[in-house]
């Protein structure tokens, strides 16, 4: 059997990634439905994403394991069947069946990543390795467009119930895909590799190494001014702008487009240099100015929009280029992701929580923004000492 090729593996990994993120997000498109079906406050979908990236995290911990013991395709099959089950969890409409389906989706999607960043890493040159971590990751602002775009009128046309199952079952044709190349991308697997006795170790590995260490902290920074400006973005708008829902909404979608532009972009101008600690730097400190010109949306609104075009260019872009400079950094091609990955969700889960904490305190977004922005530049300081370590 002749062998996958790069553009095989990185067209499936990205599908795989974007159904990923869909399974993730799918509730956050209907909240309304959802909640009117099975006689909830929408508010309290919240919870639903929160035990998603809660499971996420303990499966990022173990997916090096998985990874090495049953094989990288075999663990990215895995990932993907879990959502397509998931998804028919949350098509029950009852809280059990929805615990237990984000429960699914959580594994799927802390597996996915470390399962294609073994893959890809294996494939890439090294000349073009930042631009193709970046072509995959950009399958997670795309899922988010999928669910924005495919979820509503899927659910008007059938029932937010039956939408779920149509997604379910077209994750499971994706997933039946890897069957054709798990042979060859897992020839590299041991089955005498423990799945659990390893977690300290490996975290200890990440701790050791300084260019691991420093993207897990710039991972965590990132993904909180990440996850924040996806939630709050539209409710600053409204809130502090007095700007109408569908304006607030309509830039929001113009954010999450410039960051599936960003994690092209940026992985090509870290190949081009050379350096993606050097890029993510740069794209920290870019963080941080967008953060602090929300402030020009009353005076300037052409130069507040274009800070938050910025934001989502930088904030939602940089992901790409952490997971290759993860994988070149990892032993073995690549393992470590998953241990890395976990502090990234974990700011996923911090962030937003964190920012909800503060606005209670505070009543303004765009202070707790400011104050994030320097977060963002925190972990800029964090990759340029990382870019700076590097042997030349």
């Amino acid at each position: 059997m002749t062998a996958p090729s790069l553009p095989q593996a990185l067209a499936l990994t990205t599908a795989s990634q974007i159904a990923a993120t869909t399974s993730v997000l799918a509730f956050t498109a209907i909240p309304t439905l959802v909640a009117a079906g099975m006689g909830l406050s929408p508010h309290l979908i919240g919870y639903q994403v929160s035990l998603i990236y809660a499971v996420g995290i303990l499966f990022s911990i173990m997916a090096g394991g998985l990874v090495k013991r049953l094989g990288a395709g075999r663990v990215g099959q895995i990932a993907l069947v879990a959502a397509g089950i998931g998804f028919c969890g949350l098509a029950s409409g009852r809280i059990a069946g929805v615990a237990a389906g984000s429960a699914l989706i959580g594994l799927g999607y802390g597996l996915v990543n470390p399962s294609s960043s073994h893959i890809l890493s294996r494939l890439a040159p090294a000349a073009t390795r930042n631009l193709v971590f970046s072509i995959k990751q950009a399958g997670v602002p795309l899922g988010g467009v999928t669910a924005a775009l495919a979820v509503p009128p899927l659910a008007h046309w059938l029932g937010w119930q039956w939408a779920m199952v149509v997604l379910a079952a077209a994750t499971m044709c994706i997933a039946a895909i890897y069957i054709r190349y798990i042979p060859q991308w897992d020839g590299d697997r041991d089955p005498s590799v423990p799945i659990m006795g390893g977690i300290r170790a490996r975290q200890a590995l990440v701790w050791r190494d300084s260019s691991l260490s420093k993207l897990a902290i710039m991972g965590f920074l990132y993904s909180a001014m990440q996850l924040s400006l996806s939630s709050f973005m539209v409710a600053m708008l409204i809130e502090d702008f007095s700007w109408s829902a569908l304006a607030a909404a309509s830039c929001a979608a113009a954010m999450q487009a410039s960051g599936a532009f960003g994690r092209v972009f940026w992985g090509f101008v870290a190949d081009r240099l050379g350096s993606g600690f050097l890029v993510l730097a740069l794209v920290g400190a870019l963080q941080c100015a967008a953060g602090f010109g929300f402030m020009l949306l009353d005076d300037a609104p052409a130069v507040g929009f274009a800070m938050i075009l910025l934001a989502g260019l930088t904030a939602l872009g940089w992901n790409g280029v952490a997971m290759a400079e993860t994988a070149h950094a990892s032993p073995k091609g690549g393992t470590l992701t998953g241990e890395v990955l976990a502090w990234t969700f974990l700011g996923v889960v911090a962030g937003p929580a964190g920012f909800a904490a503060l606005y209670g305190l505070t009543g303004d977004y765009v202070t707790i923004f400011r104050l994030f922005a320097l977060l963002s530049l925190l972990g800029a300081a964090l990759a340029l000492a990382g870019h700076r370590r590097r042997p030349r």
